[in-house]
């Protein structure tokens, strides 16, 4: 399983990124309810408010959903308290969502990698590039 950040997410929506090769048909796709926010607050920002909200629907029918549960706010935690120990800010939101890929061990398939290899131990992947 790999989960997609809301960046490929939206490459997904607008047809701007293929999967043919990129992942088994055997390996399931997520992404996490986190996104899933984001996705729909930046639908409803949009001048196709209907139509982003009813393409979004359809792909994430597609995709495992992950939530931000008990599991991931403890990671969460950690997390935020060892990055300020550091001086590194990282907004809440993008902390949730690698909570969540390392509670599940799985990698996180997002294009801001410059951001998120400051959290220690999350897998990334860059399908954008």
């Amino acid at each position: 399983m790999r989960i997609l950040d809301s960046d490929h997410c939206v490459a997904l929506l607008r047809g701007r990124l293929n999967l043919t090769g990129r992942v088994p048909a055997t390996e399931e796709l997520a992404t996490t309810t986190v996104s899933v926010g984001e996705l729909v607050h930046g639908a409803h920002k949009s001048a196709r408010v209907a139509q982003n909200l009813s393409s979004l629907e359809v792909l994430l029918a597609t995709l495992r959903l992950l939530p931000y549960d008990a599991e991931a706010a403890r990671c969460f935690g950690y997390l935020k308290a060892e990055l300020e120990r550091r001086g590194l800010i990282i907004g809440e939101l993008d902390l949730q969502v690698s909570a969540i890929a390392l509670s599940y061990q799985v990698p996180l398939v997002t294009h801001n990698t410059r951001h998120f290899d400051r959290i220690p131990g999350l897998l990334l992947e860059d399908w954008l590039l």
